[in-house]
């Protein structure tokens, strides 16, 4: 990029974000609270900078409760205050105090100061007032709470070589966390470095949202247009609540808000990642539809809760280990579902693995520079595996239509077949001898089922009603032609179901082909069991036969009522058809969604 073009973007960030200048608020940076929050341990810097005031050891830091402005002159002795050799703890909601402390400027520039804290503040340096934070007050009403992260740039003339005492004139009434101390980080740089690294971290937070956001957005567009499938709208939910957290992120650098809006935004970034977690494990146990799927998921919910409870107040602890759990709990889900051959459960183990990657190799930072690995590898991988099932339930489906398209044909060709017709004819012929007034039934019987059958064979999906008036419209016809009464008898609730055309007809047709032809009365059974989640029609063909069914599918019959089931509930269905003792069985059983009439 162009040093002008970059030095443009600097300059207006800095105008925006961090406004210069020792007599108003200044630039600053900072945030606090103790136990730590999204600060990195007491003793490092929060920053990747040049020479930290706080490298790797404890600053030693002189605290005093009162205020006495005298306090910010540079030769104060304040041997007798108290010593603190830790930066997270300062007393929140107790009063005004100031804590002072000295550190040698080296002789290369050092021109900026990075502030985090949860309170209002004055900074001194060598006894000149080189930026406020909100306003002290002795009391809450008389505080104004201050942004929380600032950036100061020092005076040219206390940025030479040399030791130099900082002074802080501090109040926290409105810090919001449940402690009674917080925690002071600060760091040096230069000014431009403090800028560059505040703007780099706004622009990865807002690249992160809308990367998140399309994630949300098409994976609801796919639920919305192509398939209504959980697994979809849970992607979208995903996407959408790593958008949230990357908001909350890009809120902390691209506007600044007083120190005490960082409370509730630490919560709601723990809430958030606590969601999208439990919300990873049901996507990945809804994509793999594995068994045991509540079992793994109040797992979850239960690993959650405890961090939630153990860890109360540590809200970056919380995200921490709230997703730690979510991404272990679906990594043994993930190599389940490798174990069981379930396609797309290597893509996102791989993802999995990136995740654990980027928390175990950034525990600071991996809702920040680290969000990539932590969020964006498990997400992509659960949005490949998912979009090949949809791919491969499509080409199921396609192939699905295909066949059904064909054996539709080849059933109106056998209702229609010559010999079908010629023997209907000559029934007819023998019947008109016999009793004209029989005949007239039997021919509006034929009729009606010709006209039924032309009317439903083009349909997806026809109410049971209408399939079991077709059937015995059918089994009229037949019995008239094989001098046996044939019926169909069906027990069990029948309204708002809805099955693919000739289902029914075909395993009817099957049990008077195989069967043999004779004077018996005939009677096939239909029962119909709805449960929770499923619903069961069990059709029972009465009778032995020399020319068994193939269990397995193979007729003509059987793979047309399988092909039209792939067709109108993919992946949802099965079908087991058996001889017992008294004739032939065959279960049909839709799964996950009820066959309701308008589906």
């Amino acid at each position: 990029m162009k040093s002008w073009l970059l030095s443009a973007l600097i300059s207006v960030f800095a105008s925006v974000v961090a406004p210069t200048g020792a007599a108003a608020s200044a630039n600053v940076d900072g945030t606090a609270d103790h136990p730590p929050c999204e600060l990195p341990p007491a003793g490092r810097s929060e920053f990747v900078i040049d020479r930290p005031l706080f490298v790797s050891e404890s600053p030693i830091l002189r605290f005093r409760s009162g205020d006495d402005p005298t306090w910010a002159d540079p030769a104060y002795d304040d041997s007798d205050w108290e010593v603190r050799r830790h930066v997270d703890g300062l007393p929140a909601r107790s009063g005004i105090f100031w804590v002072r402390f000295t550190y040698t400027q080296p002789r290369y520039v050092r021109d900026g100061l990075s502030v985090a804290v949860v309170a209002s503040y004055e900074l001194y340096i060598d006894g000149r007032l080189v930026g406020r934070s909100g306003r002290v007050g002795a009391d809450r009403e008389a505080e104004i709470a201050g942004p929380v992260d600032n950036l100061f740039q020092i005076p040219d003339d206390l940025a030479t070589p040399g030791e130099r005492v900082v002074a802080l004139r501090m109040s926290a009434w409105r810090t919001g966390f449940p402690t009674d101390v917080f925690r002071l980080n600060m760091a040096s740089s230069d000014f431009r470095s403090l800028v560059e690294r505040r703007m780099r971290q706004a622009t990865s937070s807002v690249l992160a949202v809308g990367g998140a956001g399309v994630i949300c957005v098409v994976f609801a567009l796919w639920w919305f247009v192509v398939e209504r499938q959980r697994v979809l709208w849970m992607c979208s939910a995903l996407g959408l609540a790593a958008a949230v957290v990357q908001l909350l992120q890009a809120w902390r650098w691209l506007w600044v808000y007083p120190y005490d809006w960082h409370y509730p935004r630490l919560v709601a970034i723990a809430v958030t990642v606590s969601l999208l977690g439990v919300l990873l494990v049901a996507a990945l146990l809804e994509l793999f539809a594995l068994n045991r799927r509540w079992g793994a998921l109040v797992g979850v919910i239960g690993a959650v809760a405890a961090v939630w409870i153990r860890s109360a107040g540590w809200y970056h602890q919380i995200s921490y280990w709230a997703l730690v759990s979510a991404l272990i709990t679906a990594a043994l889900i993930a190599l389940r579902a490798w174990s069981s051959k379930r396609r797309g459960a290597v893509i996102v183990l791989v993802g999995l693995a990136g995740g654990v990657f980027g928390v175990i190799q950034g525990p600071w930072t991996f809702l920040e520079r680290n969000f990539y690995l932590t969020f964006g590898a498990p997400m992509g991988g659960i949005a490949v595996a998912a979009a090949l099932r949809l791919r491969d339930e499509r080409r199921a489906a396609r192939q699905a239509r295909l066949t059904a398209a064909r054996l539709e044909i080849e059933l109106l060709k056998k209702q229609i077949q010559p010999h079908f017709v010629l023997n209907a004819l000559t029934t007819i012929m023998e019947v008109i001898e016999q009793s004209p007034s029989e005949a007239v039934q039997l021919i509006d019987a034929l009729a009606r089922e010709f006209r039924m059958l032309a009317r439903v064979s083009s349909e997806r999906l026809i109410p049971l009603e209408q399939e079991v008036e077709l059937c015995l419209a059918h089994l009229e016809v037949m019995s008239r032609r094989r001098a046996a009464r044939c019926s169909l008898l069906v027990e069990g609730e029948t309204a708002r179901l809805l099955v693919p055309p000739a289902l029914l007809l075909t395993l009817v047709e099957n049990g008077l082909t195989h069967a043999p032809a004779g004077g018996e009365e005939r009677v096939f059974r239909l029962r119909v069991e709805k449960e929770v989640g499923r619903t069961r029609l069990i059709f029972h063909s009465p009778g032995t036969s020399e020319n068994k069914m193939d269990p397995a599918g193979g007729g003509t019959g059987l793979r047309y009522v399988k092909a039209r089931l792939e067709e109108s509930f993919a992946g949802r269905w099965s079908v087991e058809s058996n001889e017992v003792e008294d004739g032939w069985r065959t279960i049909v059983e839709i799964r996950g969604q009820r066959p309701e009439r308008g589906q």
